[in-house]
């Protein structure tokens, strides 16, 4: 990820890009994740479970294992775990390609997304399935269920339109849900997992796109599942699910632009907070208040 922040900022500044870094409002951390454990943290998740416990991961090259900490960002580990030797959970059963993201689902999981593709020549994308491990007892967690899937559009690898990258997952409905994160342009097509069958490739349903002016790098769901915030890096947006449908993107929507540095992690902390992370290991607070409607 930092190879193609320079890039990035290139890519923010071209004249006449819509929404390219308009006055916004650089926002200050309230805490920063106290451990060098966590070296580019690409998600960040409230946990279901676990009373002030957040999980967040490292991306590509780096073991495949989570971290916990605490909302103030302080690591949470096994009284037993020394602290030079303590090296997070390690996920059982699972590679780390590219992971990019992190959700939870309704029945006691965490899903890891090993959905990053900067190159869009990937051809073994893939979704870890397993029970969420308890922070303070637990080295290794339970063995992760490989989900494989594909794009439904996708059929050159590379493509000549570079979108088939991803950041961000989120369950909601009894679903899984994937927004993918474009190269070529502004868009971002949110995608249904239909199933979740592990030896086959699952493809994908493409439910919907929208120009959310930015590259997307993390998706959060409201816990009564009727708002989805949708981290860029020029802000988030927040989009109001609409009554009998699950195209998130058709309902009303308010935005929010401000600077945190390179943030890629976004999570629900209650009904009217949100709790953002760069890769540096920052936390911002947001208020829903703070979104205004486009």
């Amino acid at each position: 990820m930092r190879a193609i922040a320079a890039c990035l900022i290139f890519f923010f500044f071209l004249p006449g890009l819509p929404g390219a870094f308009e006055d916004r409002p650089e926002l200050e951390p309230y805490a920063r994740l106290d451990s060098k454990l966590v070296k580019e943290g690409s998600a960040f998740l409230k946990s279901p479970s676990h009373k002030n416990v957040y999980w967040t991961l490292n991306d590509s090259r780096n073991s495949p294992a989570i971290f916990a900490f605490t909302r103030d960002g302080h690591l949470i580990k096994p009284e037993a775990a020394s602290e030079s030797a303590y090296k997070g959970i390690l996920v059982s059963s699972a590679a780390n390609a590219d992971w990019e993201a992190l959700a939870a689902d309704d029945k006691g999981n965490l899903l890891i997304g090993d959905i990053g593709n900067n190159r869009n020549r990937r051809k073994n994308l893939a979704v870890y399935i397993f029970p969420e491990p308890d922070p303070v007892r637990d080295l290794v967690s339970t063995a992760a269920l490989k989900v494989q899937f594909r794009y439904p559009d996708q059929e050159a690898f590379p493509p000549k339109l570079m979108n088939f990258d991803a950041e961000s997952l989120f369950w909601a409905g009894g679903r899984l849900y994937l927004v993918t994160k474009h190269r070529s342009d502004t868009m971002a097509k949110l995608y249904r997992f239909d199933s979740l069958e592990p030896n086959v490739v699952n493809t994908l349903k493409l439910v919907a796109s929208f120009d959310v002016k930015a590259m997307a790098t993390d998706a959060a769901v409201s816990p009564d599942g009727k708002r989805l915030a949708l981290l860029t890096y020029d802000g988030a947006w927040l989009f109001e699910k609409p009554a009998r449908s699950d195209n998130y993107f058709a309902g009303a929507k308010k935005r929010f632009f401000f600077g945190a540095g390179q943030c890629e992690g976004i999570t629900f902390d209650g009904p009217d907070t949100l709790v953002v992370s760069n890769e540096e290991g920052g936390l911002f607070e947001l208020k829903v208040s703070s979104f205004t409607r486009r």
